[in-house]
């Protein structure tokens, strides 16, 4: 059974797409960075063949725009999760007089 793991060429695309987004948001103002990221989104949806204006186009946009909160949500437990450990580690380890 093969369990190679591939990407589908627009999901490679897309991804290739949004690591230049995020690697152009190191030298980019929040105005600039928000604009970048919409742009990109807007692309996406074009290259996946929606038609902008389109009550579709814009679910596309909806959603884009839900998956990138929901991933700067979870970012942002895994940074507290690994926060809290650090601390709970250190607590044990160390013993109060």
């Amino acid at each position: 059974m093969d369990r190679t793991f591939r990407l589908s060429p627009g999901t490679a695309s897309r991804l290739v797409l949004l690591a230049f987004v995020l690697a152009l948001a190191g030298c980019q103002s929040a105005a600039e960075q928000q604009k970048a990221l919409a742009e990109a989104q807007r692309a996406s949806c074009l290259e996946s063949g929606f038609v902008e204006g389109s009550d579709a186009f814009r679910l596309c946009l909806l959603l884009q725009d839900t998956n990138e909160r929901i991933a700067r949500l979870e970012r942002r437990i895994d940074l507290l999760d690994s926060e809290l450990s650090r601390i709970w580690t250190w607590g044990t380890l160390r013993r109060w007089p």
